[in-house]
């Protein structure tokens, strides 16, 4: 406003000081008064089509991308479920039976009469044998009396050793415990490719 109305002393406003034409000029209008019927200068349809011009080529774009970076065609078809109903039919309760407790017995030792062949050899425990017939390849000497058994070590032919235990039949050879005098080690040899040291 132009002029900035103060109260007088008696508390009144002064009109003299007032100038109501210039402090209503901003006014164009009273907010009761009919507003003017403005014409709009450009028809509606124009601004839709040019947003429909703008948006849809960016709306293809999108679905071109994305038509792209999509998985595999999944499968939709929808899975038809069976429901089966169980019913449960009456059975006859049969009581456990007891299993009678059998106490564990020691294992029998094994059998001590050795083989027709062992016997035939004339290797005996207690008795020293000869590495023969391995053609210098030397004996398998192994922990377990069977071919299965872990190799300790090569035999060398002609090597003399002394029977500790045997005879086992295992593997279709016959299996004589030998000691090696010099180092102590025993192990496993077959028949085979021994011969009674004299």
């Amino acid at each position: 406003m132009s002029v900035q109305k103060r109260p007088d002393r008696r508390g009144g406003v002064d009109n003299g000081k007032v100038h109501w034409e210039q402090d209503l000029k901003p006014f164009s209008r009273l907010p009761r008064d009919p507003r003017p019927n403005v014409k709009q200068r450009v028809p509606a349809w124009i601004p839709l089509l040019v947003s429909f011009i703008a948006i849809v080529p960016v709306c293809v774009f999108l679905f071109s991308l994305l038509d792209r970076i999509r998985p595999a065609a999944i499968d939709l078809t929808v899975a038809t479920a069976t429901i089966t109903i169980i019913t449960p039919t009456a059975t006859r309760f049969v009581p456990p039976t007891a299993t009678p407790y059998v106490a564990p017995t020691d294992a029998p030792p094994p059998t001590t009469a050795p083989p027709a062949a062992a016997a035939a050899s004339g290797i005996s425990v207690g008795g020293r044998v000869l590495v023969t017939g391995t053609g210098g390849g030397g004996l398998n000497f192994r922990d377990q009396p069977t071919t299965a058994g872990a190799l300790l070590r090569k035999l060398p032919e002609g090597g003399a050793y002394e029977v500790v235990g045997g005879p086992r039949e295992a593997d279709g050879y016959v299996w004589w415990q030998l000691k090696d005098t010099a180092d102590g080690v025993t192990g496993w040899g077959a028949q085979a490719f021994l011969q009674a040291a004299q």
